[in-house]
């Protein structure tokens, strides 16, 4: 095991039971000190380097400053219902830049034999509408779960196990707690887990509601939009949703929900940068709560997106460029921040690491020199040679400390090490 100073130290605080593979949990360097205030404020405090503790004290969502570093347990079979989703397992929780720990830890993750899963929308009508990225995930999927109102046409392209999991009222296949569960299983077999939607997944696609279920037991989830019925058909039928002068905004709505009652709603602003004061001023004349949540999301979809939870009370005091767009309301505290992992590879897509992947190309097209990059906005970099490394230390000159650099293969591995890099070098 790497070498660590004598003040590094492991927390642990009322385990529930001992970690997974005790054999291996090599206690040296580490010095056990048990606490009885908060773990994730000791570490804050810089009294620890690490903390053990019960995954069902994990907050949610974890603050920005931590990360998981490994998962520990024996189990693989879901939960029961009247469970909590990480009942019987252990969390090891590091700081955010602590790369060499992420590393020193990986071994005992379990979530290294997890699969992803892609909620993915297949667009509203024709197969057109799916996009790119979808069909690049679809071609590399070991499993398919699809919905109705989708063209099932465009299935036969791909060569994944496609499982038919529709739900239309009266006729309801599968429920969503079974659908879940499909997913979940699925997950853990170390795959592309594809679950395609007609439409897109989080517009009246209960892909919130599956989003939330797999993230809160550690699957790594990340949503692919997808063409909207609702933009499909005002394209359709020639009709603008906003026209200056004529239309300022959008609503939309279920008849359902309506039919049931009044329900909150979430509130989308465009173009927002300059304008979050005012924004704010008309949100509070019109009744919003202060404490009501906000999101704010600066280049959405961009490599370099950023993004800020803040409420509307103090909204008007965040600083971020344009293009900028807040998100208002309840369903913006359900925000779940992901780390990027930059992958210098030519099939970034197969890779399973947890966390957004990034690939280089989306950095250099058009031909944007890649040394402009600010690699804080990464947790990690995927190698898969030495060219690749070799063109990166061109334009960056070093790593920082703070990156993970995920190696595939041993000799990759090994010429990150004699470069310099053997604590935060993880062989995939």
């Amino acid at each position: 095991m790497t070498p660590y100073p004598e003040t590094l130290r492991l927390i642990a605080e009322h385990l529930d039971h001992s970690p997974a593979e005790p054999a291996c949990f090599a206690l040296d360097p580490f010095r056990l000190l048990e606490v009885t205030d908060d773990p994730l404020q000791a570490l804050l405090d810089g009294r620890s380097e690490a903390a053990l503790f019960p995954a069902s004290a994990l907050p949610e969502p974890l603050p920005d400053e931590f990360a998981v570093a490994a998962l520990l347990s024996f189990r693989t079979v879901p939960d029961r219902e009247d469970a909590h989703p990480l009942k019987d397992m252990n969390v090891i929780v590091v700081r955010h830049e602590r790369a060499d720990l992420k590393v020193l830890f990986a071994p005992l993750d379990i979530r290294r034999g997890y699969g992803k899963v892609y909620l993915t929308g297949a667009g509203a009508g024709s197969r057109d509408y799916l996009t790119l990225k979808a069909d690049t995930l679809m071609q590399r999927a070991g499993v398919i779960f699809y919905d109705d109102l989708i063209d099932t046409g465009l299935l036969d392209a791909y060569r994944a196990e496609k499982v038919y999991v529709g739900k239309r009222k009266g006729l309801h296949h599968a429920d969503q707690d079974a659908i879940n569960r499909q997913l979940f299983a699925a997950a853990l077999t170390k795959q592309i887990v594809v679950r395609l939607k007609g439409g897109d997944p989080l517009v009246f696609g209960r892909g919130g509601e599956e989003l939330a279920w797999l993230s809160d037991r550690q699957i790594d989830v990340e949503v692919v939009p997808g063409v909207s019925s609702m933009m499909s058909a005002a394209a359709s039928a020639g009709i603008p949703l906003t026209q200056r002068g004529v239309s300022g905004g959008v609503t939309l709505q279920s008849a359902h929900n309506v039919l049931a009652g009044d329900t909150p709603r979430t509130l989308v602003y465009f173009m927002c940068a300059s304008r979050l004061k005012e924004l704010q001023s008309t949100l509070l004349h019109e009744g919003i709560d202060g404490k009501t949540p906000v999101a704010l999301i600066r280049k959405a979809g961009f490599f370099d997106e950023a993004m800020i939870m803040t409420t509307v009370e103090i909204m008007h005091t965040v600083e971020l460029a344009s293009p900028l767009l807040a998100i208002i309301g309840r369903t913006a505290a359900l925000c779940r921040k992901r780390s990027k992992i930059l992958h210098t590879g030519d099939d970034p897509y197969r890779c399973l690491l947890p966390g957004k992947i990034v690939p280089i190309s989306d950095i250099t097209a058009g031909g944007n020199p890649l040394g402009v990059v600010d690699l804080s906005l990464f947790s990690g970099i995927v190698f898969t040679g030495r060219e690749q490394i070799d063109t990166l230390l061109a334009a960056f000159g070093t790593f920082p400390p703070h990156l993970v650099l995920y190696a595939e293969g041993r000799k990759t591995a090994e010429l990150l090490r004699s470069r310099g890099y053997g604590r935060t070098v993880m062989e995939i």
